[in-house]
């Protein structure tokens, strides 16, 4: 062979190797036919109809419905626990109980001067009887004119005397008795129960802050009881989807980094103020927990539906593109093999999704790759094998 045939053989090689090159980097498996018409490959997703609703993510943080902080009304060494982290409590079990020894004796020594009161009043209430009694004699002595005026006014005076006594040791068997229920009460502080009201569902100990042995004074918190059943999500929202939100309004939860076990939520309350510096609202929201799965302190994100369309035009968040400032898709017309721009309003995106506002109908598969080649009327080799993939996805779905 001669050089001069040898390099018009290398160029033809060398031009079918770029011909072939540039044929799958614009079209992909595109047929010599379809490259040599100027087709672009493309792939393929039809719109649908069918209900969609514009849900927003807030992060939020989960928070006990109720929660208790479980101290002594009085003082001692801490006998007993009854309950420890994580354990069910029903309102009024006992929890913890303190040392009573001290309180049995002051108990017992108010009771004793109980009994002493009451025999202080008796003696008083003889005493006056008697005064009464001398009073009488020495009033008939004195009306005969046998006892003198300052005895029957001595007689007088030692009857009131003895009277007021009475009504004071009297007072006194009050005020024992009064001292006597203050030490049993006191005795009753030192076994310490949960209380609570409104509420009959069990609640947990959430955190134990003693141990047996310690000795603590009034009032120091010893056991800290939550209510996870229900829990509370709290998210500040903006001002933009205050209007929108209501009471009794639905929402979705998800544990925040997780993608699936979405939760049922329901909005409790809404602040009717903005906080100056975030420009948010708070809102809180009902989380039933039935199941037990989530816990005080957990992030999550709660979503909100900002708006809900029964019966839209869905299509794929991929196909939408931008031409001449307008926002639209490229239908593709089967029958002919091309592609035509659709201008269309998008109501909302829900992850790879788009709901449409118009138009209310769209004829033909819509173009999801390969579009940043396109211009109106331009024509297209549908690639039949990722269209059917796609397809395949969807019906597994």
């Amino acid at each position: 062979m001669s050089r001069r045939s040898a390099l018009l053989l290398a160029g033809v090689v060398l031009l079918a190797l770029v011909w072939l090159f540039f044929g799958y980097r614009s079209g992909g498996d595109l047929r010599p036919s379809e490259a040599a018409a100027g087709r672009v490959a493309v792939e393929t997703r039809p719109a649908e109809r069918r209900s969609i609703a514009d849900i927003r993510e807030f992060s939020g943080t989960l928070e006990a419905s109720a929660t208790l902080t479980v101290a002594p009304k009085v003082g001692g060494q801490i006998a007993s626990i009854a309950a420890d982290i994580g354990d069910p409590v029903q309102s009024g079990d006992a929890l913890v109980r303190l040392d009573d020894q001290e309180y049995r004796q002051a108990l017992a020594e108010a009771e004793a001067q109980l009994q002493v009161a009451r025999a202080q009043y008796e003696q008083a209430r003889s005493d006056a009887r008697t005064a009464e009694r001398t009073l009488g004699r020495v009033r008939s002595l004195n009306d005969k004119g046998i006892a003198a005026t300052a005895e029957l006014d001595s007689a007088e005076a030692d009857a009131g005397n003895a009277k007021a006594a009475a009504t004071v040791a009297g007072a006194t068997i009050a005020q024992a008795e009064a001292q006597v229920e203050t030490a049993r009460i006191r005795l009753g502080y030192t076994d310490i129960r949960a209380h609570w009201t409104n509420d009959d569902h069990s609640r947990q100990i959430g955190e134990r802050m003693v141990e047996p042995g310690d000795t603590v004074a009034a009032n120091t918190p010893l056991l800290r009881i939550v209510a996870v059943r229900p829990l509370t999500a709290v998210i500040q929202v903006p001002e933009a989807l205050y209007p929108i939100l209501a009471v009794g309004q639905s929402a979705q939860l998800r544990i925040a980094g997780a993608q699936t076990a979405n939760f049922e939520a329901e909005i409790a309350r809404i602040a009717p103020v903005f906080d100056p510096e975030t420009r948010r609202a708070r809102v809180e929201l009902t989380v039933p927990n039935d199941d037990g799965r989530l816990a005080p302190g957990m992030f999550v994100q709660v979503g909100l539906i900002a708006d809900r369309m029964p019966s839209a035009l869905v299509v794929p968040r991929a196909a939408l593109v931008r031409r001449d400032g307008r926002e639209g898709v490229f239908v593709v017309d089967t029958a002919a093999n091309v592609a035509h721009f659709v201008a269309v309003d998008v109501a909302f995106t829900q992850g790879d999704d788009a709901a449409l506002r118009a138009p209310d109908t769209l004829d033909g598969p819509l173009v999801t790759l390969g579009q940043a080649q396109l211009e109106d009327g331009i024509g297209v080799a549908v690639d039949d094998d990722a269209a059917r993939s796609a397809d395949s996805a969807t019906d597994g779905a």
